[in-house]
């Protein structure tokens, strides 16, 4: 039986785009975005009465309060989608939240390839607040409709095309006020594509980006955010959340951060099992072949990790040698390690692994977060060599969902430090 044990890898997301004319950037309060599991009883997306009680509010415009809406887990429980509204008359859309994409889009009609499975999709020509970049906004490189294209692609997951226009995104407030953000420049998909391995794009409509260039909305509420999940497997979770702003989360250990291209890299200087550290020369986590850029990434659009093909090679290594005569090992997935069992049953008492960043910054990852559950009596290591996709990233690293669970991660792009606080997202305020 072959595993499903794969994922996308929406950090290496290419966009195909020009020089943009933007306006002054606008600041707002802090935005406060509850995660809630898509098939738990919590969950607003499943309740359509819940959109109709939403978009009957009162509409209201207070920029210094706390901003919520809804986000869930994707249907196959890998990343966190947001709930949001675009346009006006409001439309409920259902994005990948992802540290790896700058630019918001979602599919919009005419749209070639699309489902309704997540929810309408949004129509330009009905909303009131719609307005398509102009050729002058987009240094004169228009299409022959004279509009500004884009073209973004995700290695392994698919593509979205279509242009640039700006809208009205609208949230709602805790006090269940609705809030509207205006004029985001945002992607007005009318082209969309999925490739096999394209989990988180199937039943969504689009990307909420939260990366580090012009497109992304994190600006707008003071260049700070944090997001804390508990175990991505439990459906009843009710604590995880998104903040932008002021009241993002900045405690626990921090490490340097870096944005390239729109990327969030920080320095992993050695990974340890059981308290000891592997023997891996941490200068092959410093770069990344594709951008040549240096670091590992932090990614929220992807479930697992991805090591330097040499760094992984050496932590499987040891996997191995630990779970030797333990297990019996399955060797039908070329590119990480699988077993008979079940994580919590098998693997009680596994050795927690530990990532080192720069200035003694580190995130434990016990048995849940090292491996995956891919079948009823099968698992497999939750981490994949760079070079998964091809030589051209066996120098890649990439850290995903799975390792961050149980964890409150901060970012502060005003300090460029990188926070990571494990804890119940219970206790935290907000």
């Amino acid at each position: 039986m072959e595993t499903a044990f794969v994922s996308t890898l929406v950090s290496l997301a290419f966009l195909s785009h020009f020089t943009l004319t933007t306006a002054t950037t606008t600041s707002f309060g802090s935005l406060v975005i509850k995660l809630i599991h898509l098939e738990s009883a919590l969950s607003s997306f499943k309740k359509d009465a819940v959109w109709d009680h939403y978009l009957q509010k009162k509409m209201k415009q207070t920029f210094n309060d706390d901003y919520m809406s809804n986000l869930v887990p994707s249907p196959r429980n890998v990343v966190f989608l947001m709930n949001f509204s675009i346009g006006e008359p409001p439309v409920p859309q259902l994005a990948v939240m992802d540290t790896g994409s700058s630019l918001t889009w979602v599919k919009c009609l005419p749209c070639t390839s699309c489902s309704q499975e997540s929810g309408p999709i949004f129509d330009p020509s009905k909303s009131f607040t719609y307005v398509s970049l102009t050729c002058s906004e987009c240094s004169n490189q228009c299409d022959v409709n004279g509009q500004c294209p884009y073209n973004v692609e995700y290695v392994g997951s698919g593509s979205s095309e279509g242009i640039y226009a700006r809208e009205q995104l609208t949230f709602e407030t805790q006090d269940e006020s609705i809030v509207r953000v205006p004029n985001l420049i945002f992607g007005c998909g009318h082209k969309f594509s999925i490739s096999s391995n394209g989990y988180p794009y199937q039943g969504i409509n689009g990307v909420f980006g939260l990366g580090g260039e012009r497109f992304s909305l994190e600006p707008s509420f003071g260049k700070k955010f944090s997001y804390c999940i508990g175990n991505l497997r439990n459906t009843n979770y009710r604590f995880n959340k998104l903040v932008l702003g002021d009241k993002a989360n900045m405690q626990g250990d921090s490490t340097t951060l870096n944005v390239i291209n729109g990327l969030y890299y920080v320095n992993l200087e050695a990974i340890s099992i059981g308290g000891r550290k592997l023997d891996i020369d941490p200068t092959v986590f410093e770069r990344s072949t594709r951008d040549n850029n240096s670091g590992v990434i932090i990614d929220t659009g992807a479930d697992h990790t991805w090591l330097t093909k040499y760094g992984f090679e050496v932590l499987s290594f040891e996997v191995e040698n630990l779970l030797e005569g333990v297990l019996v090992q399955n060797e039908h997935n070329p590119y990480t390690l699988c077993y008979n069992g079940e994580v919590k049953q098998d693997l009680s008492g596994f050795p927690v692994v530990t990532f080192h960043f720069a200035d003694g910054a580190v995130l434990d990852l016990d048995a849940t977060s090292m491996f995956i559950q891919t079948s009823e009596n099968e698992f497999c290591m939750a981490m994949l060599p760079g070079n998964y996709f091809g030589d051209d990233y066996e120098s890649f690293s990439s850290i995903g969902m799975l390792a961050q669970q149980n964890y409150n991660v901060g970012y502060d792009l005003n300090g460029m430090r990188l926070y990571f606080q494990r804890i119940d997202c219970e206790l935290l305020d907000g």
